[in-house]
């Protein structure tokens, strides 16, 4: 019955793909189109062993800003490829902007099909979302690693510590920071506020953009110091 309501809600609001716009058939089961699920490319190995940026030289193992400062996570693995949708673009750029800034939830169930299907990791790991300031998470409605880890969870049956890692300061917004700014900036604001969901733990930190990895990096190490015997990082893009 939901199936047939949703056809026919298709055939009077016919519905189209939030990445490209295009028409989706009636009773489409995702709001993201074959074609666009389709685009997203996985980054191309060789990957970085620890922050997982693609390098490009076949004869690399570790890139030079992970050589510089070694990250506190193990490693960091994505789904895909992020190009910032103003200049390259992408569906999953796309995608990742109007779930987060436009507030479309539905998006969250195939980019968490996503995660799933190109999940890397153990399959006992404990899945931790990036958590958001409070003051944020008023703002935007919904924490949206949190919900992405909902997803992958539900999908790959791995345990969720979805209140474990808390934010408790409200830090200057990241896209624009160079890289040693971003570390100042994420200084402190993490805390581990259930030690013993993570203690013993090989945990896998979620969410939706890796960037210079600053953000993973403070997560982890309040998580190390917690007690999680390792730490791995998700997530839907990897910024070449």
């Amino acid at each position: 019955m939901r199936r047939l309501f949703r056809v026919l809600l298709d055939c009077v609001f016919p519905a189209t793909c939030e990445a490209c716009d295009r028409p989706l058939a009636a009773g489409a089961p995702s709001c993201l189109c074959a074609a666009c699920v389709g685009a997203i490319v996985r980054p191309a190995a060789p990957l970085c062993a620890p922050c997982g940026v693609p390098l490009g030289d076949p004869a690399a193992v570790v890139c030079g800003a992970c050589r510089r400062r070694p990250p506190a996570f193990a490693s960091a693995r994505a789904a895909g490829v992020y190009l910032r949708a103003e200049t390259a673009g992408g569906p999953l750029a796309v995608a990742v902007q109007a779930f987060k800034y436009r507030g479309r939830r539905g998006l969250a169930a195939p980019l968490g099909a996503l995660l799933a299907e190109r999940y890397p990791f153990a399959p006992d790991a404990l899945l931790v979302p990036v958590p958001l300031h409070p003051a944020r998470l008023r703002a935007r409605g919904f924490n949206q690693a949190l919900l992405l880890a909902r997803q992958l969870g539900r999908r790959r049956g791995l345990a969720l510590a979805p209140d474990a890692l808390v934010r408790t300061r409200a830090t200057a917004a990241q896209p624009g920071l160079p890289a040693d700014e971003r570390r100042r900036n994420l200084r402190d604001a993490f805390v581990v506020r259930r030690p013993d969901a993570v203690r013993g733990q090989a945990a896998v930190l979620v969410d939706d953009v890796l960037t210079t990895g600053a953000t993973a990096d403070a997560c982890a190490r309040a998580l190390l110091a917690a007690g999680a015997v390792r730490v791995d990082v998700f997530t839907l893009g990897r910024a070449p």
